[in-house]
């Protein structure tokens, strides 16, 4: 992989990446805020010998603190590691953020690359793509943990395809490369947990090919990686816990008869959370998602459609942060190229997707395909915000440039997304029409 980089076209993109997410990052010089203000605190207490905890009067009272409802522990360790070694310092996270946002375009290239072995072009378009998303060039200015976890991601997918890549050349795998798979799978899975759908995927499939040494492999090195995290935050809390409680929160919110699909908490949820500690708080949240699919089927299905329009609307573009709420003018411009990125992204990504199903069947395209498709399953059964879209855009910007090459252009296909798309957008803005004119209304002052 490392030989690509010293190409000359490669690495005028990768600096072109980096430095572009590093300016912008410097440009804003946004302050921590809410998850961003808590994963900071969090980081920040571990150098300090706090331990795991947000609040630095609860590290003896862990069932007062609510560290644990935060999505981790990998990015706070993360941050936690730069603190040590260069001071609490938000600008020096930014700078490796921009050198993480760089590695992952290399890696969309190289993954490109197994799938397209003889078109140096296409690879270098779809790093393209990925690299310059107006969504990840901001997303790379905030302590929040989708940076890492799209470095993460498209490492354990790299090395997932490239073991597959090999075993369909000579028919094994060395050990060492199984190792790093469920080693890197784990790590991602720490950062966020939704990285258990396509680590699970893995296992399955060598499960299918009755590769049990495999499974072995990368099964014990994702156990010894996670297992202890697991246990010591089930001790401390009294209650099993894989990573954190996070998942909890998202699932009763995103599932309840008033839900709106995204992180809109209504009263009752509110109260209780305010009531009760993260962990006690999961239960109950579990409790309700039980009785509400039990008790209102149709409704839950119904909203489970609803998600999915959302997560498929085209008018759901990023630029609401709140650093930008100073810069109208620099907003309104951020929501635009956001929205002709989605746009352009959504509509020739999936139709790529459709095209790519239809003609490639060897196993590595495959796989990258089902990966591709458990992006969008692993979180709208929760909640759907914008940027839990983020990493299905390194398979989209693949997918766009496997359709412009294509000759002839499937107009059928092309028309059949476009359709599909509309009607998302459709009920996204019939269902939450008041949420969005007010979103137009902040975006342009009427």
């Amino acid at each position: 992989m490392m030989r690509n980089i010293f190409n000359s076209k490669l690495s005028l993109l990768l600096c072109m990446v980096v430095l572009v997410s590093a300016a912008y990052s410097f440009y804003y010089h946004d302050r921590p805020r809410v998850d961003a203000e808590a994963y900071d605190a969090i980081a920040w207490n571990l150098v300090q010998g706090y331990g795991y905890g947000q609040q630095r009067s609860n590290a003896d009272n862990p069932a007062k603190d609510d560290a644990v409802v935060r999505v981790g522990p990998g990015y706070e360790f993360f941050l936690a590691a730069l603190y040590k070694v260069f001071g609490h310092h938000i600008w020096v996270v930014w700078i490796f953020q921009a050198l993480l946002r760089g590695f992952s375009v290399l890696l969309v290239y190289n993954i490109a690359r197994f799938l397209f072995p003889t078109e140096y072009s296409l690879s270098l378009a779809a790093a393209g793509i990925f690299g310059f998303a107006p969504d990840l060039i901001v997303v790379n200015g905030l302590l929040l943990t989708e940076t890492l976890f799209l470095f993460l991601f498209l490492y354990s997918v790299y090395l997932t395809l490239s073991v597959f890549q090999n075993e369909s050349t000579d028919h094994s795998s060395s050990s060492i490369n199984l190792l790093y798979v469920g080693a890197f799978w784990a790590l991602t899975i720490l950062v966020r947990p939704v990285a258990i759908l396509p680590f699970l995927l893995v296992l399955m499939v060598f499960l299918w090919q009755r590769h049990f040494f495999a499974i072995a492999a990368v099964f014990l090195p994702a156990l010894f990686l996670i297992s202890p995290w697991s246990y010591y935050m089930s001790t401390r809390h009294d209650a099993f816990i894989l990573t954190t409680t996070a998942g909890g929160l998202d699932l009763w919110v995103g599932n309840n008869p008033d839900a709106t699909g995204g992180f809109v908490k209504t009263p009752e949820i509110q109260e209780v959370r305010n009531n009760n500690h993260s962990v006690e708080f999961s239960r109950i949240a579990w409790g309700k998602y039980v009785e509400f699919i039990t008790d209102e089927p149709l409704l839950f299905l119904e909203l489970q459609w609803r998600k999915a329009a959302i997560y498929l609307s085209l008018i759901r573009p990023t630029g609401f942060w709140i650093h930008l709420m100073a810069y109208p003018g620099e907003r309104l411009l951020t929501l635009l190229f956001s929205g002709a990125y989605t746009l352009f992204l959504l509509v020739f990504g999936i139709a790529g997707a459709f095209q790519f199903f239809r003609e490639r069947r060897d196993t590595v395209s495959r796989l990258f395909m089902a990966i591709a498709v458990l992006q969008p399953l692993a979180v709208i059964p929760f909640i759907v915000e914008t940027r839990y879209r983020y990493a299905l855009f390194p398979f989209l910007a693949v997918f766009t440039v496997f359709f412009w090459v294509h000759r002839p252009l499937s107009k059928r296909i092309l028309g059949t997304v476009i359709c599909i798309l509309l009607l998302c957008t459709a009920y996204d803005v019939w269902y939450n029409w008041e949420d969005i004119i007010n979103k137009i209304n902040m975006a342009i002052p009427i």
